[in-house]
């Protein structure tokens, strides 16, 4: 069950010099967690509701992070690693952060700094091969043994030719889902993304590469059959045991929470044992390229 941390400072008044009065809320929960900057400056902050406060957290981390599902405890030590909470004399908005230069206005009228806590991330990655599957129905498996699972593996039966070339991609059976209908070249009831020899002539597909290029859909002598590791009429072998490079996208979202802080202005002190910033959607995303050892 989500704690919604609603705190109240009565006790602490701030009047500005044109006599409005700002009332420390601590409150942001309904707002969401923003981020800029990069290795050697990640920076993360919400705005309560007004745009008054603001509560950051600047990790001074010099590698690149948010690539893999990962968690992270980074100890804030008020130099490389710090946090703070801040009151405005007016409202700010997301831009005040990311700025190189901060702006001048609006003035900060309380700060408090992090005495101690842990900056806790936690990241979660998403890798696709974009093959046509969904990953639902491939985890849990590495049909070729190739030290990748299906579901960023873009050629499941390691055969060099890639796994979204052999689904019904031309829609035969109208349902537009390329997995139903897969082809199946020899028609021995395995399908060609996960059978290493697709015409059944004895040679395996991955052998049937007469250029060596590591691609065996360009390897044609009969332009009415198709490419040489579809044709049964065609055996010639040419040893490849090895694999094409592949890739595969990640995706990236990481949830922030600060833990056993302690926030002080001179006497003052604000201690909370756990503050959820929240959750940064596709913080970082690319591809991936590997080539696969053959085992």
């Amino acid at each position: 069950m989500r704690k919604y941390l609603v705190i109240i400072l009565l006790s602490t008044l701030y009047s500005c010099n044109d006599g409005d009065v700002i009332v420390s809320s601590f409150d942001f929960n309904e707002t969401n967690l923003q981020f800029c900057g990069g290795p050697g400056g990640y920076l993360f902050f919400k705005l309560n509701q007004a745009g008054t406060e603001s509560i950051s957290v600047r990790l001074g981390i010099n590698d690149e992070l948010f690539l893999q599902s990962d968690t992270l405890d980074v100890v804030l030590n008020n130099n490389t690693h710090y946090s703070n909470y801040r009151i405005y004399s007016s409202a700010i908005d997301n831009d005040y952060f990311c700025n190189e230069v901060p702006p001048s206005t609006p003035e900060v009228s309380t700060e408090y700094l992090a005495n101690s806590g842990i900056a806790n991330l936690i990241t979660v990655t998403t890798l696709d091969d974009n093959d046509g599957i969904d990953a639902q129905f491939e985890y849990n498996q590495d049909s070729d043994g190739d030290g990748l699972p299906d579901y960023y593996d873009f050629d499941d039966d390691g055969d060099n030719v890639p796994t979204r070339f052999e689904l019904d991609n031309l829609n035969l059976d109208g349902d537009n889902n390329p997995l139903t209908n897969p082809k199946d070249t020899d028609g021995d009831g395995i399908p060609d993304y996960l059978d290493e020899d697709d015409d059944n002539d004895g040679v395996l597909t991955r052998y049937e590469d007469l250029d060596g290029d590591l691609d065996p859909t360009n390897d044609i002598d009969d332009l009415n059959i198709g490419a040489n590791y579809l044709n049964a009429n065609v055996s010639e072998s040419f040893i490849q045991d090895v694999y094409r490079e592949h890739d595969f996208d990640f995706t990236s979202d990481v949830t922030v929470r600060l833990k056993n802080m302690v926030f002080i202005n001179g006497e003052e002190q604000i201690t909370r044992e756990t503050i959820n910033l929240g959750t940064f959607v596709n913080i970082n995303s690319g591809t991936y390229l590997i080539t696969p050892d053959f085992n």
